[in-house]
């Protein structure tokens, strides 16, 4: 009994020590970053009352440079933005110099190497930045596979999106194997690229088929992202980079077998799409061809490899051959892309041939601003 007592005693004590800490973590107030005000306008807010000068960049700047905070009481900084259209915003302060994230805003994403706040805001239903929000809808299930690669002779990691209902039903599913590019992993078309909230909102409004997502870590010498990655991996756009893409044509059939092994796919190139962003974009295009009659329906996001010897002329010429030729060939670029030459000359090529393309051009560069607008496209047009 007196154990008892002395045991309620000390959990008594360190309850009380805990809850005093946590009081003093948590003395001053936090300010409200970024807050989204009626008008669309969006107020960011940085308490520093050492501070010389601060400054916020962000995309959702007409200019690319930064700009100014005001500093008021309680050393606060605040800036208060124009009004925005609905879409997924980056940002981030510069303080005295020095890049620092927001330290009000839990909302952070990696890209390459570095982490940066954002949010994401919609000013009316179906707007951009409507499908990249959760809203009160069924939901699909994200997960993290190890699969094993003969072709790399290694253990390799792929994030999987299965949609609302896929775990009680029974029924079969076609699959997008979705591409990041350089400098990119397994975790970038879901953490910058919101697959996930873009599906479910799309199978939920019925505008795109239910679909299994498989999103592989395209750098053939790296297995996985940070903290997962067997070797350490540290990434950087140079080291994440491949010039080839005879590594990931080899090995893309240990991906299609482990997806097919483990999850319920409707198997059949009707049934198969294949996509991809930038250095993804023109693994797409090559493993496509250089697996004619594999996917039905191909997209590629800023990037395509381009026609300049027989020997291409060959492949895409097999791959365009009628009893197999793709249901969907599809080319989003931004109208200030620096690949959108490449993209062009491709298109004009598959016309001159009678080869079925669908072109679509966007404002904006290399982004994923664009690569999250021709994702929400391109899943509503296949598997139809």
């Amino acid at each position: 009994m007196k154990y008892n007592h002395i045991a309620a005693a000390l959990a008594a004590l360190a309850i009380g020590i805990s809850a005093s800490a946590q009081q003093a973590l948590s003395s001053r107030a936090p300010v409200a970053s970024p807050e989204i005000n009626s008008d669309n306008t969006v107020t960011f807010r940085y308490r520093n009352a050492k501070a010389v000068k601060v400054l916020i960049q962000g995309d959702f700047l007409t200019s690319m440079s930064p700009v100014e905070m005001k500093e008021g009481q309680d050393g606060v900084w605040t800036y208060t933005s124009q009004p925005l259209e609905g879409e997924l915003y980056l940002y981030d302060f510069i303080v005295d110099g020095e890049r620092r994230n927001d330290p009000s805003n839990m909302y952070m994403s990696r890209d390459i190497a570095t982490w940066t706040n954002f949010f994401t805001m919609s000013t009316r239903k179906d707007d951009k930045g409507w499908y990249y929000e959760v809203h009160d809808i069924p939901h699909g299930t994200l997960a993290k596979r190890w699969y094993d690669s003969p072709a790399l002779g290694t253990v390799r990691r792929m994030s999987v999106y299965s949609p609302a209902g896929y775990e009680k039903s029974k029924g079969k599913y076609p699959v997008l194997y979705l591409l990041h590019g350089s400098g990119g992993d397994e975790d970038a078309w879901v953490d910058l690229g919101r697959t996930v909230q873009i599906l479910d909102n799309l199978i939920a409004e019925g505008k795109a088929k239910p679909m299994i997502v498989v999103m592989p870590n395209g750098v053939y010498y790296n297995n996985a992202a940070p903290g997962y990655a067997v070797n350490m991996f540290q990434p950087t756009m140079s080291n994440s980079r491949s010039d080839s893409t005879k590594e990931i044509e080899d090995s893309f059939q240990d991906v299609i077998s482990f997806v097919e092994s483990n999850y319920r796919v409707a198997t059949g190139r009707q049934n198969r799409a294949i996509a991809g962003l930038s250095m993804g974009s023109r693994q797409s295009c090559s493993i496509s061809r250089s697996h004619p009659g594999t996917f039905s329906y191909i997209g590629m996001f800023s990037g395509a490899v381009p026609v300049n010897t027989p020997e291409e002329e060959a492949a895409l010429a097999k791959q365009m051959d009628p009893k197999w030729a793709p249901k969907l060939y599809w080319i989003g670029v931004g109208s200030a892309d620096g690949v959108k030459a490449h993209a062009i000359k491709i298109k004009e090529y598959c016309e001159s041939k009678g080869y079925p393309v669908e072109y679509y051009e966007s404002e904006g560069g290399h982004t994923w601003r664009n690569w999250r607008l021709y994702l929400t496209l391109f899943a509503q047009k296949i598997f139809k």
